[in-house]
């Protein structure tokens, strides 16, 4: 079943508001449409072009995310172009730009964009601004780091670091 709920309308309203919704394979969706843009409560996104709106919860398996908010759930794989990321889970796809608010990255490919706060798993960091959070794993290929903590294998423990760009390595910071 492609839609288990839709407020404030039907089927063929949510498709003519917001076209882009034909072509996307997805099930279970509760959307809410009474709005000027979309909003999507849960489901499970499989595939296709979201264009819009905000994304309350749920699943996303594989797709292009244009923009839009994505409040909390879970991502599987997919390409994201652009919006804000609050919170949830990233287990892998690509990060093209924008902002990253909270959660945890798992795996994948930052592109660019600015990264505010979170657990970043594994990955590779191609560029963007890391503000702050927790890096325990991965490939830092370059970009701007201004504040965070990284996880150190022969103390066991989390230790403040900074980025010397002449040397191109992490430097502790010492108390």
């Amino acid at each position: 079943m492609k839609y288990k709920k839709i407020i404030g309308g039907t089927e063929k309203e949510a498709e003519e508001k917001f076209p882009w919704l034909k072509n996307a394979v997805f099930e279970n969706a509760e959307i809410d449409i009474t709005k000027d843009f979309l909003v999507w409560k849960s489901g499970i996104w499989k595939n296709g072009v979201w264009e819009n709106g905000t994304w309350e919860d749920g699943m996303w398996m594989n797709g292009y995310w244009k923009i839009g908010i994505w409040k909390n759930g879970v991502w599987e794989n997919g390409l994201w172009e652009g919006g804000i990321w609050e919170n949830g889970i990233w287990k892998d796809g690509i990060w093209e730009s924008e902002t990253w608010g909270n959660g945890t990255w798992k795996e994948g490919v930052w592109l660019n964009g600015i990264w505010e706060s979170g657990t970043w798993k594994n990955g590779t960091w191609r560029g963007g601004i890391w503000k702050n959070g927790t890096w325990e794993d991965g490939i830092w290929e370059g970009g701007t780091w201004e504040s965070g903590f990284m996880w150190d294998n022969l103390l066991q423990n989390y230790q403040k670091v900074v980025y010397d760009n002449k040397k191109k390595i992490f430097r502790v910071i010492k108390k």
